[in-house]
């Protein structure tokens, strides 16, 4: 059975615009499908108001015909919404995608610039513990009693 190169895949949404083609592609055929199911509806409907029992009451055929039709009603308003969401899929991707992370990095830098750093990425991993390992002139004395005091790792070690 041959395959059909037509279909879409991931690959195809994941490339710039693949999205945007996607969604427009599936909202036109989306509401086609809709505006067909719409005057079948009206058809339909027309077409049961025109059938009469012995006993009708005033309306009732129209009401009955009402009732009859809402599955065919319900089909088109979901239809309808799918339009609405297949829209939202390409703002959906751009935002948690393309924009966020421009949005992070940003911030990062934007962060760094209040911790005086001129850059995220110039913090290298020396300077960071060399940053921690450094405690200030007061603290000299609290800093060599809480080396002397035992710490769990200490414990750890006098029980292997």
């Amino acid at each position: 059975m041959p395959e059909n190169n037509n279909r879409w895949t991931s690959d195809h949404l994941m490339k710039p615009g693949g999205t945007a083609l996607y969604g427009a592609q599936q909202r036109a055929r989306l509401r086609q499908m809709a505006d067909e199911v719409r005057v079948l509806l009206r058809e339909y409907r027309a077409d049961l108001e025109n059938v009469e029992f012995d006993g009708d009451k005033p309306f009732e055929p129209r009401i009955r015909a009402f009732l009859a039709s809402r599955p065919l009603a319900q089909f088109e308003s979901d239809l309808r919404a799918a339009v609405k969401h297949v829209g939202k899929l390409d703002s959906e991707y751009q935002r948690r995608y393309v924009e966020l992370p421009e949005k992070r990095k940003v911030k990062a830098i934007e962060k760094a610039h209040k911790k005086g750093i001129k850059t995220a990425q110039s913090l290298n991993t020396a300077e960071q513990l060399n940053a921690v390992s450094q405690t200030p002139g007061d603290n000299n004395g609290q800093a060599a009693k809480k080396s002397e005091e035992p710490s769990f790792l200490d414990f750890l070690e006098k029980r292997a």
